[in-house]
């Protein structure tokens, strides 16, 4: 993937493809058929094989860092990345916050009741 008409082939190829999968018109923009078809465009495909090679290939030698698809269940809870530091000024809530239907003493529905 070094010159310009190696990349130009594979995306050549790869929009054939894409136009073909998705029943686009051959003016669609070679972007639109990749999120159309729902495929990762090729080059970005290729330069991550190629940096995962030189990874293993350098078996960790030099630090590097590479994204892997994780499945969406998988997926660490935002909760659970959270830390709560209490003290002991902060043992009663300052703000009671009613966003799922519940009712407060203002009502049903979306409430923000503030303690001083």
């Amino acid at each position: 993937m070094k010159h310009e008409f190696d990349i130009r082939k594979y995306i050549r190829v790869q929009r054939i493809i894409n136009i073909l999968t998705a029943k686009a018109f051959r003016t669609t923009s070679n972007e639109a058929l990749c999120i159309l078809t729902c495929l990762t465009p090729i080059i970005i495909k290729t330069e991550e094989a190629v940096r995962l090679y030189n990874v293993r290939k350098i078996r960790g030698s030099q630090p590097q860092e590479i994204d892997y698809a994780v499945e969406n269940r998988n997926w660490p809870h935002p909760a659970d990345g959270a830390i709560i530091i209490e003290d002991e000024y902060t043992k009663e809530p300052n703000v009671l916050a009613c966003t799922d239907g519940s009712k407060c003493e203002l009502g049903v529905g979306s409430c923000t009741v503030i303690h001083k």
